[in-house]
């Protein structure tokens, strides 16, 4: 393939444009760079114009070998399916199995061949895919095969002097003839005919053109050569000649119908020399002349509508020629018999003027309802001399007048081709393109291809703009640098009349800006059209940042913190933690000695909160700016000496033990991250909880209150620390301080730290809360959780245990130490004694010697701590069972059974009721009682963690014996309440409705029905003191009955003693009324219940006892005045409560006690009064006692 593309490289067009090429690259290499855009040369560097010139020629062989490697798939695939057709290379039965065998090994031979490669045309083709084709159609026998092999044309691929692939006596199916022009396949005359095997014949000609049309979708034909004998037309009788032109017209439209496309027709009438006399007078020409074209071409015609006119025109041309030539062959001619028929010859030509016209008319014969071939010319070959002549003219004068028709000579088969060559080379060839195209095809493609041009251009002018873009933002971005480095020359030159950092930040934003301004870029695609300044611009604006940075910031920073050392040398404060702190800083931002990044970063965070506090803004970009120079750290800058050792002779002191201390503290979290105990963790997803929401403690113990951290960092490390903060260590250089002070300042560390230990811890259990629940069913969870022997609880106390409890480390018997306590406790000393406090090989009485001279009178410091949480650890000390954990646990298992049993209780409400309301009699032995006592003599947290869980259990169980009464309450009183009370008088005053006194009796008498259901539900919760009822209050509080419902049950108590007084079951009221008062305007005043009156007429004042109910059916109550002058006024009541609306109506109020009462009535102005003393200070007549009177809803 190789071979083949490099071969197409050297054509004359291929070198041309490699040469132009050539002549453009050398060009632009030499004056590409001084190309220059705005003063800007973007191929001013020599690399670049490389980088172009080569992608040049690139992309150039790149398209032309895409183009050749298509053209040869496409090649390979057309001979590949012809390979594998079956009918292209099979033959005819004519031939034996040998010459079968010898056929298809040279026809497979020649098209692997063509497959792989090239045909050398003149048309500068590659491969037989982009060569013209043409079909040659015609019945057997028109001399088809016989033009091709005389036509004159170089079959390249020609073997054994045989041009066609195939051909061996007649065309049995298609013989293919690739010349260096041209493709032309000669189809077999059957594939015309279809007159032996039709159904055969058809498929095969139609698979055919299939196969030309899969592997040639554009063109796969270029035109049409229609061959016909000339003497089967004009020896033909005129139904045989319609049924010749029908059938060539059928395949013609076969054509058409296959491809899409309008095909150019050339009809070629074959075999002129059988035509008497062309032997004769074509005899002496030259193979020039033979060579050229005996025919008419037509006009372009799209719609072949005078191809008629042209064709008489042309024939009779060509007759006129012939005769125009007839003197000159006459007078060269001898031969008198020769003459004849040389004279003949014209006029038996142009006899054929009306035959031929009329089948080609035939042939090509126009119909709206068919696609119109593109008839090219009609045209005259002879390919050999063979048979016999025919002499239409002699015949036809010889039957009219009966004579014998002459006897015509056969031809001697001389082989000369007659007017073929230039017919296919001038004219057929010439005309290759006129073919149409597969319009369906051609519109897809035309799609694809101004597309890609659509594609082509957008890609340019993208280019394009991309590039003016590019460079356009290039010059803006240089302008801009330029602007903001003369910006940042003068505000450097303002921070250098003051350095601080407020003054150097406009600065720092500058050079900041400068360096952001440039970042980023066009990528690779900008710097290869060197469209892009950035790049270049980037690396000095980050030179420049860094060295303002360096230059400014890292100065003033230092600045700062020297002052900062020196007000600490100076100052009168004890804070030589910090004075140490600052100072280190210092040496490692001077002289870059054991720099520590984390540290540096934590002071330029301090010195911009105390610069930037109120400015955000401010704060952000100087964080910014301190980022990034911590990047460029460790730098060496000169420090003052005075400074540093001023702060070295202030910390060569005595440093207080606080200082010391707080530095244990944060290096133990900061630097050595000891692992804390989370309490949270501790007691994982239980019943427990950490309040970490609380305000005041934490419940994470830090890593340094732990046991690792009291034996593992605070012992064995504390005589480091003491040393470090005396002056043994970089910072300092000092010698070690006496032993008296090192004792008395790792003392008060040691306080500190116990002290803080104890805090700690309290804090961090003082977090743990049960936590809530609110029915039976999670405290049935807690309870059980808590009763567990391995609950949650237990956790937590092992925990505080095993941290809390720091004996001394063991000593052996003999006398020897633990090993792996003795190795932590070893470490512990120091110069005076701490270092062998607790010696591996001490015995107990020296350790202690030793610890006692180390501490001073203090005792141990695990002794302290272990002391503070005794009762705590009490509690899960195994050598403590009577003071241990158990016995609140077993409680809680006691309480858990109790609240187990009302759970799975058919109706749990009534269970907690039954429970309650025992407990309420007998409060002394239940399990809730029993686990408040044991809880009083536990320590806190559990004192209060046991009492919240009683208290919540108990209080669940009393939400539920409160559901429970509640629920009789609304089923067993309320709609009976609702049904007789309600709206009725006289617990409605306007209502004309009344309470029946059996109803009401039912209601309120003794055992009635709210005075039962207080009796049955209420009484063990309720205190009756008088008439005042207030619910009891035990441990988990009271039912949570509401006041307003007490409040009922003592009106509806006090209901029932005033009507039931005397224990009856029906309501009775004894009173007695006499005049009070009665004006002298009146004549008399009258009362009267019923069938008894009482009367006055200003007389003495006596008593009537009355008493209600009556007796009678329907009562009737009546107040009455009369006045002097006969007038009256009578106020009257009836029904069963008449006197009590009597009374209500009459002003009835109180004159004395709660037993006596006034009512009256007046008539203008003249009033009567009467007096009422009830029976008892408890009486139905305080009218407001019913008014509001109400069952509640709820309890």
């Amino acid at each position: 393939m190789l071979r083949t593309y490099l071969v197409t490289l050297l054509r004359s067009t291929s070198l041309i444009i490699l040469l132009v090429l050539a002549a453009l690259s050398v060009v632009f290499w030499l004056f590409g760079g001084t190309l220059a855009i705005e003063g800007v040369r973007p191929f001013a560097d020599a690399s670049l114009r490389a980088y172009v010139i080569i992608g040049v020629f690139v992309f150039y062989f790149l398209v032309t070998f895409l183009r050749h490697l298509l053209a040869r798939r496409a090649n390979a695939r057309l001979i590949n399916s012809m390979l594998a057709n079956d009918e292209l290379v099979s033959m005819g039965s004519d031939f034996s199995s040998g010459e079968i065998e010898i056929i298809r090994e040279r026809f497979e031979k020649t098209l692997k061949t063509l497959r792989d490669n090239p045909v050398d045309g003149r048309r500068k083709r590659d491969f037989i895919y982009d060569m013209p084709w043409y079909i040659i159609i015609g019945p057997p026998g028109t001399g088809k095969t016989t033009i091709l092999r005389n036509s004159g044309l170089n079959f390249p691929l020609a073997v054994d002097g045989d041009p066609a692939l195939q051909g061996i006596g007649g065309t049995r199916n298609c013989d293919w003839w690739i010349s260096d022009e041209a493709v032309l396949i000669d189809t077999a005359g059957r594939y015309t005919t279809q007159d032996i095997n039709a159904g055969i014949d058809a498929a095969a000609w139609n698979g055919f053109l299939d196969l030309l049309k899969q592997h040639r979708r554009r063109r796969p034909i270029n035109g049409v050569l229609l061959a016909f004998s000339i003497a089967d037309v004009m020896l033909a009788s005129d139904a045989e000649r319609q049924k010749q032109a029908e059938t060539l017209r059928q395949r013609l439209r076969e054509l058409h119908r296959t491809f899409g496309m309008r095909l150019p027709v050339y009809m070629l009438f074959t075999k002129c020399d059988l035509i008497a006399g062309f032997e004769e007078f074509f005899d002496e020409t030259q193979e020039e002349e033979r060579e050229q074209i005996w025919g008419m071409t037509f006009t372009r015609d799209d719609e072949q509508m005078t191809f008629g006119r042209q064709f008489e025109s042309g024939f009779t041309d060509l007759v006129a020629r012939l005769e125009r030539r007839l003197p000159l062959k006459l007078s060269a001619e001898r031969s008198n018999s020769r003459r004849c028929r040389i004279y003949q010859f014209p006029h038996e030509f142009g006899s054929m003027a009306t035959t031929l016209r009329g089948f080609v008319t035939d042939v090509f014969r126009i119909n709206r309802y068919e696609a119109q071939p593109l008839l090219r010319g009609v045209y005259f070959t002879s390919g050999t001399q063979e048979g016999t002549p025919f002499d239409r003219l002699l015949g036809a004068m010889g039957r009219s007048f009966s004579l014998a028709p002459s006897q015509q000579m056969p031809m001697s088969g001389q082989g000369k081709a007659f007017f073929i060559r230039k017919l296919l080379t001038d004219i057929i060839f010439a005309e290759q393109n006129l073919v149409g195209r597969n319009t369906k095809l051609e519109r897809r493609l035309a799609t694809a291809r101004y597309g890609a041009y659509a594609a082509l251009i957008v890609f340019t002018i993208g280019l394009s703009a991309f590039w003016l873009y590019g460079l356009g933002t290039s010059l803006a971005q240089i302008k801009q640098t330029n602007d903001t480095t003369d910006a940042l020359r003068d505000r450097l030159a303002a921070a250098n009349q003051s350095r601080s950092l407020n003054t150097i930040l406009p600065a720092l934003d500058t050079a900041s800006a400068l360096r952001d301004s440039v970042s980023g870029s066009f990528g690779w695609f900008g710097q290869i059209f060197g469209i892009d300044a950035r790049p270049q611009l980037a690396s000095a604006a980050d030179v420049t940042y860094d060295n303002v940075l360096g230059e400014y910031l890292l100065p003033t920073v230092t600045k700062r913190l020297q002052t900062q050392v020196q007000l600490l040398s100076s100052s009168g404060d004890n804070n030589n933690l910090l004075l140490r702190d600052q100072l280190e800083t210092y040496l490692m931002l001077t002289t870059g000695q054991n720099f520590a990044k984390p540290k540096v970063e934590q002071e330029f965070a301090k010195q911009n909160d105390a610069v930037f506090a109120l400015d955000p803004a401010d704060h952000s970009r100087m964080d910014a700016h301190m980022e990034q120079l911590v990047g460029l750290l460790p730098k060496r800058i000169q420090p003052d000496q005075g400074t540093v050792e001023d702060a070295r002779e202030r910390l060569s002191r005595v440093p207080p033990a606080q200082d010391i201390y707080r530095r244990m503290v944060t290096d133990a979290d900061r630097r050595y991250q000891l692992t804390p105990i989370s309490i949270v963790n501790v007691l994982g997803t239980s019943v427990l909880r950490a309040d970490t929401a609380g305000l005041g403690g934490s419940s994470v113990v830090p890593g340094f209150y732990t046991k690792d951290g009291f034996y593992n960092f605070f012992l064995p490390r504390l005589p480091e620390y003491i040393r470090n903060s005396t002056g043994t260590d970089w910072v300092l250089g000092n010698n070690a301080i006496s032993n008296d002070a090192y004792n008395k300042v790792a003392q008060q560390i040691v306080a500190a730290y116990v002290k803080d230990y104890i805090a700690a811890w309290r804090s961090a259990i003082g977090q743990v809360r049960v936590i809530d629940f609110d029915s039976l069913s999670r405290a049935q969870m807690v309870l059980q959780e808590l009763s567990n022997p391995q609950s949650p609880l237990t956790a937590l106390l092992n925990e505080v245990r095993e941290n809390t409890e720091l004996p001394l480390p063991a000593v052996k018997e003999g006398g020897a130490a633990d090993e792996a306590a003795s190795q932590a406790a070893a470490k512990v000393g120091g110069p005076a004694g701490l270092v062998t406090a607790v010696a591996g090989e001490a015995t107990d009485a020296m350790a202690k010697t030793a610890i006692s001279t180390a501490f001073g009178n203090a005792p141990w410091p695990g002794t302290t701590i272990g002391d503070a949480f005794r009762p705590l650890n009490s509690l899960v000390d195994p050598q403590n069972p009577l003071g241990s954990l158990n016995q609140v646990q077993q409680l809680f298992g006691d309480m858990l059974g109790t609240v187990a049993s009302v759970t799975s209780a058919p109706d749990p409400s009534a269970a907690a009721y039954d429970f309650i309301s025992q407990r309420a009699k007998s409060p002394i032995n239940d399990s809730f009682s029993k686990l408040g006592a044991e809880a009083a003599t536990k320590p806190e947290p559990v004192r209060s963690m046991v009492g919240f869980v009683s208290k919540r259990t108990l209080d669940q169980l009393m939400r539920q014996s409160y559901a429970y009464i509640n629920g009789r309450w609304q089923q067993e009183v309320v709609p009976v309440c609702n049904n007789i009370l309600t709206d009725r008088y006289p617990f409605a005053l306007d209502s004309q409705q009344e309470v029946s006194l059996q109803d009401f009796s039912d209601f309120f008498k003794p055992s009635g029905i709210i005075d039962k259901f207080f009796s049955d539900y209420l009484t063990p919760f309720v205190s009756v003191r008088g008439r005042q009822l207030t619910e009891l209050a035990g441990q988990g509080g009271g039912l949570g009955l509401s006041k307003d419902s007490l409040a009922q049950f003592a009106r509806a108590q006090t209901i029932r003693d005033a009507f039931f007084g005397a224990g009856g079951t029906t309501p009775q009221a004894k009173f007695t009324v006499e005049p009070f008062f009665l004006d002298p305007k009146a004549l008399k005043s009258s009362f009267i219940l019923d069938d008894a009156q009482l009367d006055y007429r200003h007389g003495p004042v006596r008593g009537q006892d009355f008493t209600w109910p009556s007796k009678l059916d329907s009562s009737t109550a009546t107040l009455r005045i009369n006045l002097l002058d006969g007038t009256s006024q009578t106020l009257e009541r009836t029904g069963n409560w008449a006197i009590f609306r009597m009374l209500s109506n009459s002003g009835l109020a109180n004159v004395k006690g709660q037993d006596q009462f006034v009512f009256s009535i007046a008539k203008d102005k003249v009033q009567a009064s009467f007096r009422l003393k009830a029976g008892s200070v408890t009486n139905p007549f305080n009218l407001d006692l019913y008014s509001s009177f109400r069952c509640p809803a709820a309890l």
